[in-house]
């Protein structure tokens, strides 16, 4: 499964990053600036008075793979 992140700039210069699961994965540089520029606009994200989520810098796709070690959830009991 491909995980959205979503990098941002807070307002004290710090890097902080927003992953987000089930995304579209045929997104595109202009809509997605614009979704993180509506992200920036709310200011929903504060701690302390400080909007974490200030500058939009970057966007991508990650992947997420699992190598299971063991998994007992299917053995009956």
């Amino acid at each position: 499964m491909k995980i959205l992140e979503l990098v941002f700039k807070s307002e004290q210069h710090k890097i902080r990053t927003m992953k987000l699961n089930y995304t579209n994965q045929n997104l595109q540089e202009a809509e997605t600036k614009a979704l993180m520029n509506r992200i920036v606009a709310l200011e929903m994200f504060k701690k302390d008075g400080i909007n974490l989520y200030a500058t939009p810098v970057a966007a991508r796709y990650a992947e997420s793979k699992s190598y299971p070690i063991f998994d007992e959830s299917k053995i009956p009991a």
